[in-house]
């Protein structure tokens, strides 16, 4: 009905074969704004001399309409030019190759779909989510703000159930979990729980998250988790290393199992934006207690071969890279994550401080000394980017370094890099120890379809890394890697060849890989993912 009514409100223009042109003062706000965007559009309203769009409808290539426009509840599909601002309220916006817009584009409650090859001179703001809908009334058009109430409780993921996991520790691992909430009392608190069922070693993790809002924008919360947590969750997706190591024994993590209770506060920007220049930022803090225990290497179905056997032939379960510091540490974390994502670039940046104490010396002494305890301050960060050239060509590059700045850090803290996703030539996860340093930067060629999109792209990509320690010495290693990717958004299937450093001597450090590669994280490891 409400769309009827909209087409009968622009009856006079589809009778004319064009958009229905409305005066600004046609057009209003009910009620205040409630967002920056909602106070731009009252803006823009109130400024009016701008065509009403009321319609679906096509500007084709070489069309120019002068002047702003205002696309209401249709779809616009943008070819031509159109010498002002744009701006959508509960509809869909397509540019095409050669649109142009000279002025602002702002697109509220609806979708935005781009090309690299179209120009918007001003800015881009892309807010689907705003709750805004259009109605008729007499004489015109009222924009009103409908918020509908949090359900006081829903499931994760689809109906409660998280993408399985596969890794060498646990076999399978099935999450579930859910989050319940009461929107009406005092702080609005929240309490979000899981479990993930691990069948081969017959036991459960789990989850339990209490937060309650001390403003819109902080939020208080205990937790309390029994997990499997890794410290290379950034080289490739969960559900990738699964899948890689389910059919080829490809996990690139080391494992360790933390059992956590703490407290934390987060502070977010206000109102994050989905696609625009403005950044958004987020600042975490926590204290609490953790004790970490290691896994033995276990042999898990895999497809094709198997799990290499451990180093040592006496014991075919010894796996040098789950080994961690056993024990009760006492901490404290402070992470910072910084974004901006444009319409032709993307920039994130990632900091972490986290300061540790043992209260428990569980551990084993080397040699005949005392046992050091583990006093520690660890700093992290991060950077990635990118950047989709007027040609369509792009530039990415992703940087990674983690420091022990002071005191002996437990083995649950070190890093490890080694394999397809960082360092091709060497084996996988080979270079392990506290500190690390990686960096990788990337140069693609679009040769079939959209770089926004997707298609077939040609790459060439150099990476280099190192692990060390202040006992131990750092040396850096490096790698050139080239190919085609089959994309789709953020996802690349890779086929290519890599040529570079090695482990050993009569390694001739030529391979060729297979290898689907996202957007690396900025986000740093012990820094929890945004609610």
């Amino acid at each position: 009905m409400k769309r009827l009514g909209l087409v009968i409100a622009a009856a006079a223009g589809l009778a004319a074969g064009a958009p229905a042109a409305l005066h600004g003062q046609d057009v209003r706000l009910a009620g205040e704004p409630r967002s920056d965007a909602q106070a731009a559009l009252a803006a823009f309203l109130e400024t009016g001399g701008f065509t009403v769009w009321a319609r679906d409808t096509v500007l084709a290539r070489g069309d120019t309409v002068r002047g702003p426009v205002l696309l209401l509840e249709g779809t616009a599909r943008i070819a031509g030019r159109i010498e002002g601002d744009l701006y959508v309220v509960d509809g869909d916006l397509f540019l095409r190759s050669g649109a142009s817009i000279t002025g602002n584009v702002l697109v509220l409650a609806g979708g935005f779909y781009d090309s690299d090859l179209a120009e918007v001179g001003g800015t881009l703001t892309y807010r689907p989510n705003e709750p805004l809908r259009v109605r008729p009334t007499q004489g015109g058009f009222e924009i009103i703000s409908e918020v509908e109430p949090e359900p006081a409780f829903e499931f994760d993921g689809t109906y409660g159930f998280h993408l399985p996991s596969y890794d060498r520790v646990n076999g399978l691992s099935l999450p579930v979990g859910a989050l319940a909430r009461l929107s009406d009392a005092p702080g609005r608190p929240e309490v979000a729980a899981g479990i993930t069922w691990i069948p081969a070693r017959e036991d459960v993790d789990y989850r339990l998250h209490n937060s309650w809002r001390l403003g819109e924008r902080i939020r208080l919360g205990l937790f309390a988790t029994s997990a499997v947590v890794s410290n290379e969750e950034w080289i490739r997706p969960t559900w990738y290393n699964s899948l890689a190591h389910f059919v080829a024994g490809d996990d690139v993590r080391s494992h360790y199992d933390s059992r956590a209770l703490g407290l934390e506060l987060e502070w977010t920007s206000p109102e994050p934006p989905v696609w625009e220049d403005a950044p958004r930022w987020r600042v975490v803090a926590a204290v609490g207690r953790e004790e970490a225990e290691d896994f033995r290497f276990r042999q898990v179905t895999i497809l094709f071969g198997e799990e290499p056997p451990g180093p040592f032939p006496s014991l075919p379960d010894y796996d040098p890279h789950l080994q961690v510091g056993e024990g009760s540490l006492w901490f404290g974390r402070l992470g910072f994550e910084w974004v901006s994502q444009g319409r032709d670039r993307h920039t994130a940046i990632g900091l972490g401080v986290e300061a540790g104490s043992e209260d428990e010396l569980s551990h084993l002494g080397i040699g005949l000394g005392p046992i050091a305890k583990y006093d520690f301050l660890l700093v992290e960060g991060r950077v990635s980017a990118r950047r989709v050239m007027p040609s369509g060509h792009f530039v990415e590059g992703f940087a990674i370094g983690r420091l022990d700045v002071s005191g002996r850090l437990p083995m649950q803290r070190y890093s490890m890099i080694g394999g397809v996703g960082t360092l091709p030539t060497m084996p996988l996860r080979g270079l392990r120890d506290a500190r690390l340093v990686y960096a990788e930067a990337a140069y693609g060629i679009p040769l079939v379809g959209d770089a926004a999109l997707g298609g077939l792209d040609v790459f060439a990509r150099g990476s280099v890394g190192g692990v060390g320690s202040e006992d131990d010495g750092f040396d850096l290693y490096g790698s050139i890697q080239g190919g085609v990717a089959l994309r789709m958004w953020d996802f690349r299937l890779e086929f290519g060849a890599a040529a570079g450093s090695t482990a050993e001597p009569d390694d001739p450090g030529l391979i060729g890989f297979i290898d689907v590669r996202t957007r690396k994280s900025h986000r740093p490891t012990r820094m929890p993912s945004s609610r």
